[in-house]
């Protein structure tokens, strides 16, 4: 299955990280559904108690988990989140707007841990630290998905995202039980319209 939606990746983000590039991203996609890797990953979750959304943006894969019954932790550096989280009140849902490298990951705490597309956006400087954490606030037995920039990526010069090649995911899931593990690298459009190369490692993990 190929899990690319060109939808979901902001085009200017690759060169800039600027607040109006993020909101009319968020902007253009807030309607779309849930992204298939996490649809996908929630069929191997045992208990579905508590997850945490890296990278939430306008919502979508949070309102999607609440539907399943989660309790959702969201996080995401845009304001926009809280701003699609007003109307949207809910007990079950937790906004925190925050850069990931600040964010108090508690541990052995979530039974879903989603990044979708969100993580080639950490400062290398920060990466290994995050995510380490993720993992860490993973139950055993909880399920992580996500996505990965592979060296092959048009936006790979970008000193301040960062790039694997698959050897190198290997190693960093290798305490992990791999549930999927696809290679993708493909010309496809980004959501608005401009056509990129993409090189992506799409990974479902069982702690």
């Amino acid at each position: 299955m190929k899990y690319t939606e060109s939808k979901y990746a902001n085009d200017d983000a690759g060169q800039s990280e600027s607040q109006k590039d993020w909101s009319d991203y968020y902007e253009a996609t807030k309607q779309g559904p849930p992204r298939p890797l996490l649809v996908s990953a929630l069929k191997h979750v045992t208990n579905k108690n508590r997850a945490i959304d890296i990278g939430s943006g306008a919502l979508n894969d949070t309102r999607y988990l609440l539907g399943q019954g989660f309790d959702v932790v969201s996080i995401d550096k845009n304001p926009t989140m809280e701003q699609e989280a007003v109307d949207k009140q809910n007990e079950k849902l937790h906004t925190f707007m925050t850069k990931f490298e600040d964010f108090n990951f508690p541990e052995n705490e979530y039974d879903l841990a989603s990044a979708m597309y969100s993580l080639p956006f950490i400062d290398p400087i920060h990466f290994n630290y995050v995510l380490a954490k993720i993992k860490s606030s993973l139950k055993k037995g909880g399920i992580f998905c996500g996505q990965f920039f592979g060296v092959h990526d048009e936006w790979s010069t970008n000193q301040k995202m960062t790039f694997h090649t698959k050897d190198q995911l290997k190693v960093m899931f290798e305490d992990f039980s791999i549930i999927s593990f696809e290679e993708e690298e493909i010309d496809k459009e980004t959501a608005t319209g401009k056509m990129k190369h993409w090189h992506v490692f799409h990974v479902i993990a069982r702690k």
